[in-house]
């Protein structure tokens, strides 16, 4: 299996100069470093993105705080081992391309949510590099850390907690594989909320579990999530939903997935809500 280097957490300034650091901001910043470093670890490994800890394919364990500042080292652990090279020359560069793939996946996210463009390219390349080392291809590799940045944008949130309360600065990995030092204008660039977004018309595979015939609102499962309980708002503009018995009530008293054409309102990324226009008339895949 591919191992991983240590990863370290470290944070600097104000408390962490006297090596401690507040313990509130301190757990909202371990948990989100947790979920951009799962995500990153499962693409290096898969060359999948996974937002949910339940798909991913990575541990990630807490070593011994140590006082340089205030540091935590974080352990990527495989959930399942995985065959790999026996010579040890070879087992050391994987583990070093597979720990820069991380580090420079998750600085690519914050940089990419900091408004950070020329960071952000530096960590892609960091990244793409060390993955096509590791065999996958860069526009796999690409469209998989884009949508780590699109998805875990709370994670960054929360990773940059402590920044100008408990210390100055605060950087996940080493600065040689793409880390970028987080401070207070970087935290308030992070933090400041981004307009909502309406995406192009296009086409999505729905699961109807709730559906007002009065408002035309409705709650849907999308197909291919990570989670299959993740439910979302949709409004349904299509006027064949004011009928009575319509597609999308037969859809919901069935329990079938239907095709729909509709907009998307996404907001820091994230969707937040469908608007419906029509059905598609070819038929959605087979759930398998």
């Amino acid at each position: 299996m591919y191992e991983f280097e240590e990863i370290i957490l470290r944070y600097d300034g104000l408390d962490a100069d006297s090596h401690v650091i507040e313990l509130g901001t301190l757990g909202q910043s371990i948990q989100g470093a947790s979920r951009l470093l799962g995500s990153a670890g499962s693409i290096v490994l898969t060359g999948q993105f996974a937002k949910h800890t339940s798909a991913l394919s990575v541990r990630v364990l807490a070593g011994q705080p140590r006082a340089h500042c205030w540091e935590l080292p974080a352990i990527l652990v495989s959930v399942a081992p995985v065959v790999t090279p026996l010579l040890p020359t070879i087992k050391e560069a994987a583990k070093v391309a597979a720990t820069k793939a991380v580090t420079g996946i998750v600085n690519f996210a914050i940089s990419t949510v900091g408004h950070k463009p020329k960071e952000a390219e530096m960590a892609k390349e960091v990244a793409v590099k060390a993955l096509e080392e590791m065999g996958h291809t860069s526009r796999t590799a690409i469209e998989a850390m884009e949508r780590l940045a699109m998805s875990q944008r709370p994670a960054v949130r929360l990773f940059v907690s402590p920044v100008g309360e408990s210390c100055s600065i605060a950087r996940i990995g080493d600065p040689n594989f793409g880390a970028i030092a987080v401070d207070q204008e970087m935290r308030r660039s992070i933090e400041s909320s981004e307009p909502i977004e309406i995406s192009a018309s296009a086409e999505y595979d729905v699961l109807i579990s709730e559906f007002d015939l009065k408002n035309r609102s409705c709650k849907f499962s999308l197909r291919d999530q990570d989670d299959p309980n993740d439910r979302f708002n949709g409004e349904i503009t299509d006027p064949v939903a004011q009928l009575p018995q319509n597609p999308y009530s037969d859809a919901l008293n069935s329990q079938r997935w239907i095709r729909v054409r509709a907009k998307a309102q996404l907001k820091n990324g994230e969707l937040e809500k469908l608007f419906i226009s029509d059905l598609v008339a070819r038929p959605a895949p087979v759930q398998s």
